[in-house]
């Protein structure tokens, strides 16, 4: 059975915009108020929530909202890492979640 692209509606799309930009902004909110804690289980599951509900575009598009958040919550929160290395992490987190990302829409591409 060959994978069929699915195409989604521009009403579609903005729900889900909305809910995750709603949803990262929660999970960068309570990034900020614990500080130093990682809060990377929670990200990463909302990655592959997004991409296996969506698609692999709609993950990336999720991804860059989430080092926005990341990034933010590291750097108000005065994270003594150093002014250089905000790049340095925001490139890691980037890699990782995309791995995540395109690991999840094989998966689901190969289940279905």
């Amino acid at each position: 059975m060959p994978f069929n692209k699915q195409k989604y509606s521009s009403s579609y799309l903005l729900k889900v915009s909305v809910i995750i930009t709603l949803s990262v902004s929660v999970l960068g909110y309570i990034d900020f108020l614990t500080g130093e804690a990682s809060m990377d289980t929670l990200y990463i599951a909302c990655v592959g929530a997004v991409t296996w509900y969506t698609s692999r575009t709609i993950g990336v598009l999720c991804i860059l909202e989430i080092i926005l958040a990341k990034t933010l919550a590291d750097y108000y929160d005065h994270i003594k890492i150093g002014t250089h290395l905000y790049g340095w992490n925001a490139l890691d987190y980037i890699l990782v979640y995309f791995i995540v990302c395109l690991l999840v829409g094989n998966l689901k591409k190969v289940l279905s």
